[in-house]
């Protein structure tokens, strides 16, 4: 069902961040949270609520991974896999509606790792294994050289930046 429901999903997130007011608030606030503050809008509160929001949605999926893909819990279930994510909004340039291609790219190099692994060829195994995080590390790669060539907008200006509010 959750698969089904990322169709859905991403068309929302990418209305909400571009064609609502909270959106484009949360946009602003990692753009340059001090317009945004003087703007009226409260950024703690903002960013405390998405951070929440983050949090529970990576729960979600985490819940989701334990449940499905193995019985109960064992250690290192996620084998690294938050850092794929992590690649993924890179690659999509933080923009909701182009990370399905890229939620395709890594699941397909994942699916062809598996397929490989099950076909009996004689690459070994490990790496085999290791196809998903060198796709990754060359699509970061990729990203970055194209990104510095071509000068489109990428991270927000105000990503990892501790904001403090100046007193009026």
């Amino acid at each position: 069902v959750l698969t089904y429901a990322v169709y859905l999903l991403i068309p929302l997130s990418w209305f909400f961040l571009y064609k609502t007011r909270p959106g484009l608030w949360l946009r602003s606030i990692g753009e340059d949270p001090q317009t945004a503050d003087a703007m009226g809008i409260d950024v703690m509160k903002t960013k405390y609520f998405y951070t929440i929001l983050g949090g529970a949605l990576i729960a979600l999926g985490g819940a989701h991974l334990s449940l499905s893909y193995t019985p109960g819990w064992s250690e290192n279930i996620t084998g690294g896999r938050g850092w794929i994510v992590v690649a993924l909004v890179i690659f999509s340039m933080w923009n909701p509606a182009r990370s399905i291609w890229g939620a395709l790219l890594f699941g397909g190099i994942n699916a062809v790792q598996f397929r490989l692994q099950a076909s009996g060829t004689n690459i070994p195994a490990a790496f085999l294994n290791m196809l998903p995080y060198l796709g990754t590390v060359a699509v970061l790669v990729l990203m970055t050289w194209w990104e510095a060539l071509s000068k489109k907008v990428g991270a927000p200006a105000a990503l990892s930046k501790a904001y403090m509010r100046e007193d009026k």
